[in-house]
């Protein structure tokens, strides 16, 4: 009878996991727009290396992540990395912060390795998983689907932790936020990767 129960109870875990998992990525596929404010903190064992505040919009597949001395922006066709303090803009195909620091890409991700993913129910639930570089994630998320923490273990030794302390589901964003404006940026060296 207690194997019984305790078999039952284990199910049970394992289904609520995988239906919050399924709810998370659901939530995220079909969100129009969202914005987010965060701190983002890069560690080299306990020692702060790295900190700053940002803010992060996001509306249909376009984003622009706002820190204190950069701007990603995607407008739909490319990457920008717009360098103020340098006067230089990046262009690329592709930029890797997207990938760890937006919730739809982390829902995206997450929908690919589902079968790689760790899953712990404690006040947020607890996602980990490890990338194809080795680089270790851990994703605190509450149960309206908005992120609380994203904790991100680089082999190096390094860590990147998010902090979202604000966020905003469907609200209308500016689509001028995500247009990469040449005009703005005439004294600027543009370097296309």
């Amino acid at each position: 009878m207690i194997q019984n129960i305790l078999i039952f109870i284990i199910c049970s875990n394992v289904y609520l996991a995988q239906d919050f998992i399924d709810r998370f990525i659901n939530h995220y596929i079909n969100l129009d727009t969202y914005s987010l404010e965060f701190d983002y903190v890069t560690k080299d064992q306990s020692e702060i290396v790295y900190s700053q505040k940002g803010s992060l919009f996001f509306s249909k597949s376009k984003f622009r992540i706002v820190l204190t001395d950069l701007i990603f922006l995607y407008d739909g066709e490319n990457h920008y990395t717009i360098v103020p303090e340098n006067k230089e803009i990046n262009m690329s195909s592709e930029n890797e912060i997207a990938n760890y620091i937006l919730p739809s890409k982390i829902a995206l991700t997450i929908s690919k390795i589902r079968d790689r993913i760790k899953i712990k129910k404690n006040k947020l639930f607890e996602i980990s998983y490890e990338d194809e570089s080795g680089n270790t994630y851990l994703i605190f998320i509450k149960n309206n689907y908005s992120i609380s923490r994203i904790d991100q273990s680089i082999t190096n030794g390094y860590i990147n932790s998010i902090v979202f302390k604000k966020t905003n589901f469907n609200k209308k964003i500016d689509d001028n936020l995500f247009y990469f404006d040449k005009e703005n940026y005439k004294d600027y060296y543009v370097n296309k990767l």
